[in-house]
């Protein structure tokens, strides 16, 4: 019984989350009706004396939070799209693990600092997935300076902006907490790539999300065999083949 209510409460959540996202006018108003729903159906079974059902009012708070998520991201997605198709400059702190693409950029998860034309930044937090030519120090809690083309993405990915960075550079190196899992990182990676192959790719893949030293035959057995999943970091598509923001924009 705990199973269904369960799996009840997550298929009524994936429902009002995909409503909000391909409907984002709807959030609001779909936050403010649950959140109302919620206290009412409390107060009325106080007042009648009833006991009030946990489900129910479970239900109805998740979806009141699902909206307000989705509205509140709402004013920082219209931001980013204002930016599709243009050249742009930005200011980025890494959030996720880098990973090389099958066009040979570095791809990596972001929040931007500040955003905008070149030369004409203004301060912004968004998440954004950028892409640039491998450089050294791309780790998270770094903070980068990136100038590219960028295109908005679809509604439903969390990124609301993908930009192609044609010129790079590390502003900042992680510091902190962060340093320290870089430095670990990047130590188990050097000693891991000594063994022979295939281990040697295969490993860091496995353990920490660094694709950098996977063969295209490698990858391309793992695709074939279904297994590429292993060497993604929770859930993210790093293996270079499953990048699917990581072609060029077209010209103009």
């Amino acid at each position: 019984m705990k199973d269904l209510r369960t799996s009840l409460l997550a298929v009524v959540l994936w429902a009002v989350a995909l409503m909000c996202i391909h409907l984002p006018p709807l959030a609001l108003a779909l936050a403010g009706a649950c959140g109302a729903g919620a206290v009412s159906y409390v107060v009325v079974r106080r007042l009648t004396r009833q006991r009030a059902n946990g489900l129910v009012v479970l239900v109805l708070v998740c979806c009141c939070a699902v909206g307000l998520a989705v509205a509140g991201a709402q004013p920082r997605r219209a931001v980013l799209a204002q930016s599709d198709g243009r050249a742009v400059e930005a200011v980025v702190e890494v959030s996720s693990s880098a990973s090389v693409g099958s066009d040979g950029r570095l791809w990596f998860d972001a929040e931007t600092v500040a955003l905008g034309a070149p030369d004409a930044m203004r301060p912004l937090r968004a998440p954004v997935r950028v892409g640039v030519d491998p450089i050294d120090g791309v780790d998270m809690g770094a903070r980068l300076r990136v100038t590219g083309q960028a295109k908005a993405t679809e509604p439903a990915e969390r990124a609301g902006l993908v930009v192609f960075g044609a010129d790079a550079e590390v502003l900042a190196p992680a510091s902190g907490v962060f340093a320290v899992a870089a430095g670990t990182r990047a130590a188990f990676v050097a000693r891991a790539t000594r063994l022979p192959q295939p281990g040697a790719g295969l490993l860091p893949g496995l353990a920490v999300g660094d694709t950098t030293a996977v063969s295209e035959e490698l990858n391309a057995a793992m695709l074939a065999s279904g297994l590429s999943h292993l060497t993604a970091v929770s859930g993210a598509p790093h293996l270079r083949a499953f990048a699917r923001t990581d072609q060029p924009l077209s010209p103009g």
